[in-house]
């Protein structure tokens, strides 16, 4: 983590790495590597998807209070982490008001020589996880969409190698309100999750974008088979409209309409990546 840049130049404050951890058994069978995290709206928390590795939550209140040479501190025990194999976790955010934390996968087409990231068909969907016990998160729920049920990659869609090598229906980003997740999902589109019974995550909202007929460049990974959608970024929700980019066919404004849609609404600035505008007020939304 960085200082505020001053006469363009960053001061390192502080860093982390977990790698030395964990076994070089389980780093032989696991892909060990931070992918990304998410800050609590006070700093006192960071949620860590690790990926093969699995969900850890940091306590990082000595930055969070400016102290001279801050720590950060795990609080989740290695060897009681939640883990779901490779490639594992990609994003991890706190709800805001209440124990528990979102993780999406990232998971690419199965292209022979693709990397860890290239599982392919049933791709990686999202986790929700109880927090309550920062020693020992657990996963309580899992929201799937058609393409990530077993199923599906026994069929002859699910087996097509323009529909399964050369595109990918993981989820990737999310941004989440107390009772709502906003999660972009590759060729799945942009997906609205009720997230009011974690156990039973369920979707209340879906936008699949029309594909433009052609672009300059198609993605090599992601959309050089069909379909022709990359719902990509976390989406931002400004003054009741949700932005959300398909890294091919462009921006998309939006507005919600389903089940808590008032709430949506109401939203002046919220960013799954930061703690900025309506962050801090959600979180004072106290719901268990």
């Amino acid at each position: 983590m960085q200082a505020p840049v001053g006469a363009g130049e960053f001061a390192e404050v502080v860093q982390w790495n977990g790698n030395a951890r964990f076994t070089p058994e389980f780093r032989s069978q696991n892909v060990v590597r931070l992918h990304s995290m998410g800050v609590s709206t006070d700093g006192e928390r960071t949620y860590v998807a690790y990926q093969g590795a699995g969900f850890f939550v940091l306590d990082s209140s000595d930055l969070a209070a400016g102290v001279p040479n801050p720590e950060l501190r795990l609080l989740t025990a290695v060897g009681g982490q939640p883990t779901w194999g490779n490639p594992g976790a990609h994003s991890a955010v706190k709800v805001p008001g209440r124990e528990l934390a979102l993780a999406t996968d990232e998971v690419y087409g199965n292209r022979p020589g693709g990397g860890f990231q290239s599982r392919g068909c049933p791709w990686g969907w999202t986790r929700l996880l109880d927090i309550a016990d920062e020693s020992r998160p657990a996963v309580v729920g899992e929201y799937k969409i058609r393409e990530n049920e077993p199923q599906f990659c026994q069929t002859a869609e699910g087996q097509d190698p323009l529909n399964t090598w050369f595109t990918s229906y993981s989820s990737h980003n999310p941004t989440v309100l107390p009772e709502l997740a906003f999660v972009t999902w590759h060729s799945g589109g942009l997906h609205a999750i009720s997230i009011d019974d974690p156990a039973q995550p369920s979707r209340v909202g879906r936008y699949l974008p029309e594909p433009l007929a052609t672009v300059a460049t198609e993605d090599p990974v992601l959309s050089s088979g069909n379909p022709k959608v990359v719902m990509w970024s976390y989406p931002i929700i400004r003054k009741g409209l949700i932005y959300v980019v398909d890294i091919r066919n462009g921006l998309y404004v939006l507005r919600y309409t389903g089940p808590g849609a008032k709430d949506v609404s109401k939203i002046r600035f919220l960013e799954g990546n930061s703690s900025l505008g309506d962050a801090s007020k959600l979180e004072n939304r106290r719901k268990r």
